[in-house]
């Protein structure tokens, strides 16, 4: 069904955004290489003043050509651009800067950090670095994946974040301090992204290193949610954490909520979890039936399911990469559009939209140069391959060029209708955004490998596959390589079938007929050892740290990416 109609709907596409979207429209491959190039461009005049003006404050202020700390100290911006460097072909500045990162980055200090932010930016930008070092060049430990550097400043990070989940109910605290942990004062009201957004990064860390608490953190958290649900199938937008009584009912897809339907769909892929992924199909059915409206999504009320919010957020702009994944196209497509007529409406996505007006929000009409639309026409073409998503592409750099370049960067857009700026360049322009719009136009990049070419790697505890393709990107696009989660498994039988795959696999290069497979024992041993990680359940969770003023976030923090 989805095949017979996607002509329907993308000639209705042709038709809407008129002109420059015939349906034969292809870009050459002088064209790719022309975007590619204005790409990067567009990187190292926002990389190359953070380091002439900011650095090593975490962010770089544009408008005043210095920097400023806004996520605990970390030097953020250097850590979150390190392998959108190595995916634009920077070998060497990407070698530099994980020398500095190991000279300069002290996480035992007495800063109040964000637990969601620290671990999608600095746990997972550290832990994707680590494991693209070999094709970085980088000289490597012996044991490698299962040790390294920057492995160890990741594991350290994370570790600051633990104290978060000592919670009755696993779901954890949306703060805490890298020096003495949870303030008593902290407030126990988390918002639902924050308690469902660390499976990736946990899971990818517990199984590079051994050690089963942070993916049993992740999975503790991720049961609170799910138990907590409506008997219509909806969760809230915040939730207190020592009760698990929801604070704010407003069930949807954006802020505040988006990345853990995000991470159920990536942490089934990343671990073939058939569970997270049945998780994510249930919450789909209630989605699709309470808050979808004309392939608009809005907000309702997570027990009755009644409209409270008839807008579309920018942060929601995520879904139709999300709908891709699970093969659901057509949706994905429709609803996209709908995104992107209100980005050529004004050159950007303002951060709330009112469906019925068709027009901004009050005090929500900024465009922070989020990348979610962009996110999703790259997964979209890359299941379609239909050349409008790389129009939208060419449209996006546009329209921030023109709009946002400055001379020390680029800067927030603060009002889409007058487009005046703010004085901020998020972390997330040159990781996300950036990012997804290089890979757009380069489908021949190493992180769309589908297995044509691979490393063999040999560890402490026998051979793997790495660089193979499939990776997972976590919500801040750090890309994970999920060949890496069984490199380093101390358990014999996994380690077996493994190797048992790489031989298969030479021997039929070589045209030799495989060796009939007699580990009956072994596969059970595997499964049981799954088994166990899965029934080790001991953890917590959090979120944000930016209120906000409209009904959606009455109690709470948010999340800005």
């Amino acid at each position: 069904m989805v095949t017979l109609l996607y002509p329907l709907y993308v000639g209705l596409l042709s038709v809407l955004l008129p002109g420059q979207y015939a349906r034969d429209r292809r870009f050459t491959k002088e064209e790719m290489a022309h975007y590619r190039d204005r790409v990067k461009s567009m990187f190292y005049h926002a990389y190359n003043n953070y380091l002439d003006n900011a650095f090593p404050y975490d962010e770089l202020r544009p408008l005043t050509c210095d920097g400023q700390d806004t996520w605990g100290s970390f030097s953020l911006t250097l850590i979150d651009a390190l392998d959108t460097l190595l995916i634009i072909g920077n070998h060497t500045e990407f070698q530099r800067v994980v020398n500095v990162l190991q000279d300069t980055v002290d996480f035992d200090i007495d800063v109040n950090a964000s637990v969601f932010e620290t671990n999608i930016r600095v746990v997972g930008g550290l832990l994707s670095a680590h494991l693209l070092s070999k094709k970085a060049g980088l000289e490597l430990e012996a044991g490698w994946p299962c040790t390294g550097p920057l492995l160890r400043m990741a594991e350290e990070a994370a570790r600051k974040l633990l104290p978060a989940f000592d919670t009755a109910t696993g779901m954890p605290y949306g703060t805490v301090n890298l020096l003495k942990g949870v303030n008593p004062s902290e407030t126990p009201v988390t918002c639902t992204a924050g308690i469902g957004t660390f499976i990736v990064e946990f899971a990818t860390l517990s199984r590079l290193t051994g050690d089963p608490e942070f993916e049993m953190a992740a999975r503790r958290a991720l049961k609170g949610l799910w138990e907590s649900r409506s008997e219509i199938g909806l969760v809230g937008n915040h939730i207190d954490v020592m009760t698990s009584k929801w604070v704010a009912q407003d069930s949807g897809i954006g802020a505040g909520v988006d990345s853990y339907f995000e991470y159920l769909v990536k942490g089934a892929i990343l671990l073939q979890d058939e569970e997270l992924m049945s998780m994510f199909l249930e919450y789909n059915k209630a989605i699709q039936n309470f808050t979808r409206y004309d392939d608009w999504h809005v907000w309702v009320q997570m027990y009755k399911g009644t409209i409270t919010m008839p807008v579309f957020q920018s942060l929601e702009a995520f879904w139709p990469g999300l709908q891709s994944l699970v093969g659901d196209i057509g949706s994905a497509m429709r609803t996209f559009h709908n995104y992107y007529t209100v980005w050529k409406q004004f050159g950007g996505l303002p951060e709330f939209y009112s469906i019925p007006q068709g027009f901004t929000v009050d005090k929500r009409e900024g465009y922070p140069l989020r990348p979610e639309l962009i996110e999703s026409a790259m997964y979209l073409y890359k299941a379609t391959r239909d050349p409008i998503l790389l129009e939208i592409g060419r449209d996006a750099v546009e329209s921030i060029e023109r709009i946002s370049k400055v001379d020390c960067g680029f800067a927030t857009i603060k009002d889409v209708r007058d487009h005046k700026l703010d004085n901020r360049m998020e972390s997330f322009f040159l990781a996300e955004t950036i990012k997804y719009l290089y890979l757009l136009f380069d489908p021949d990049n190493f992180i769309h490998n589908e297995g044509s070419t691979f490393d063999l790697v040999v560890t402490p505890y026998g051979e793997c596959v790495l660089g193979a393709g499939g990776y997972i990107f976590n919500t801040e696009a750090h890309p994970i390589d999920p060949a890496a989660l069984h490199c380093c498994n101390r358990n014999t039988a996994e380690q077996w079938e493994v190797e048992d795959l790489v031989r298969e696999f030479f021997s039929i290069k070589s045209g030799s007929k495989p060796k009939a497979q007699s580990t009956k024992s072994k596969k059970q041993e595997a499964s049981d050892y799954q088994n166990r990680i899965k029934d080790k359940r001991t953890s917590n969770l959090s979120c944000p740290s930016q209120s906000f003023s409209s009904k959606l976030s009455v109690l709470g923090q948010v999340f800005l990416d």
